[in-house]
């Protein structure tokens, strides 16, 4: 019966203490250098925070452990350079950043306006840790790949850059690979005014699925059996423009190239388009994030810049499944309010600086030190460019004299983000 007591109430069994430092998403330098040699692997620096006495604290970023970021604040405010800094930690080895000894494999999710001939059009944050600065020599991400829609070939001259190893392919899905689901996905079976000829389509696809012995969707079989249906001339136009559109995304003779997901590289997937909806953006997401989960790497790390809107459902599934999948996710974001469920399953989340009372009404939901603090929004309103505030609940900070561990729970962190070693394509550009 001894054997099964808690480890709260057992004397000297420091398992608590272990598990607590080992699965923290932040650590603080003091508990980095105490257990480098074994309870932290690898870590990274992400900025400073003031302890009691006004002195600068370091505090690391625990790489080692899968975890769940929210980051939102107002253009400006930062919010791409602590983005950035967490994807230089996870994937780039750096004696300036600490210790990297299985970097991740990052695929980014980005999706923004797109006019006529892209004026106006930012590429993504992410795309500039491929740009090392002159003081760190060789310290950037191997190789990015970025998947855009094959519709925009203007998109290629605003990615493609040789001689920083950044190339851009289009994004493809292998026909012969899809399944029924993601078939009823892309055809828009199941939304919730559907056509007439839609619903026939979905007939077409039941009585494919059940002839289906492993799932798979027969391609030319769909199309021949769609072809067959009895549809008016305004339905049969409909359909044939979203088989168009869908076909612009298939790869009917498997010689497309296949996003390679390796330790230490990016994939940025960006289907900024003038053409493409938000209803088919969210599809071709989806399909995407799958098909990097169901890869055999092991350390997985997800990025949403401004795209969690696309995937609030999977990434739901995601960050309450990572330690399952070894996946970390990172949701940035101007619109906290779009998916304020997502912070509460989030391990941090980084407050930037911004001024609207509705966010701070939806950020105090889900965190606690906020709901009692008058003043936190004026603080929050003060807040310099690379300043923010911090809820990490799990963070390990110190120890107590009776060794047990100092945590972050029920207050917020006021860090100062660290500089990049990377090339920082997000600063303001000024008049003078």
């Amino acid at each position: 019966m001894d054997d099964l007591v808690p480890n709260a109430y057992r004397t000297n069994n420091p398992k608590a203490t272990v598990n607590g430092v080992e699965n923290a998403p932040l650590l603080s330098g003091p508990v980095v250098v105490r257990h480098v040699n074994d309870l932290v692997p690898q870590f990274g620096y992400i900025g400073n925070y003031p302890d009691e006495a006004g002195r600068g604290v370091r505090v690391f970023h625990n790489t080692n452990v899968p975890f769940s970021t929210f980051i939102c604040g107002v253009q400006g405010s930062g919010k791409s350079h602590t983005t950035a800094c967490m994807l230089e930690n996870a994937l780039i080895p750096s004696k300036q950043l600490g210790r990297l000894e299985a970097p991740a494999c990052a695929m980014v999710f980005s999706y923004g306006s797109w006019s006529t001939g892209g004026s106006g059009f930012s590429v993504s944050e992410a795309v500039h840790l491929a740009h090392e600065k002159r003081e760190f020599p060789g310290q950037k991400v191997r190789r990015i790949t970025v998947l855009v829609s094959a519709d925009n070939g203007a998109i290629r001259s605003c990615y493609e850059d040789p001689i920083r190893n950044v190339r851009v392919v289009p994004f493809k899905l292998n026909a012969r690979a899809l399944d029924i689901t993601a078939m009823r996905a892309l055809m828009g079976v199941g939304d919730k005014s559907p056509t007439l000829y839609m619903s026939q389509v979905e007939m077409v696809l039941r009585k494919i699925s059940s002839a289906s012995k492993d799932g798979l969707l027969d391609y030319n079989l769909f199309i021949r059996e769609v072809k067959k249906l009895d549809l008016s001339r305004e339905q049969k136009q409909a359909l044939d423009q979203r088989l168009t559109m869908l076909e612009s995304f298939l790869d009917r003779d498997g010689k497309a190239a296949e996003p390679e997901f390796l330790p230490g590289e990016m994939i940025i997937m960006d289907l900024s388009d003038a053409f493409m909806t938000s209803s088919t953006a969210c599809v071709l997401f989806k399909l995407g994030l799958d098909r990097f989960l169901q890869s055999p790497i092991k350390n997985k790390m997800v990025v949403l810049d401004e795209a969690h809107k696309f995937l609030t459902d999977s990434l739901d599934n995601i960050i309450r499944l990572q330690r399952h999948w070894g996946t970390r996710v990172i949701i940035s974001t101007q619109e906290p309010t779009v998916s304020t469920a997502l912070i509460a399953l989030c391990s941090v989340t980084v407050i930037h600086r911004f001024t609207s009372p509705t966010w701070y009404v939806a950020l105090k939901k889900h965190i606690g030190p906020m709901e009692n603090d008058n003043t936190l929004m004026q603080q929050i309103e003060g807040l310099n460019t690379g300043e923010a505030l911090v809820y990490a609940p799990s963070a390990v900070l110190g120890r107590n004299d009776d060794d047990s561990l100092v945590k972050a729970t029920g207050q917020l962190l006021k860090i100062t983000i660290r500089k990049r070693i990377t090339h920082d394509g997000g600063e303001s550009i000024m008049a003078m």
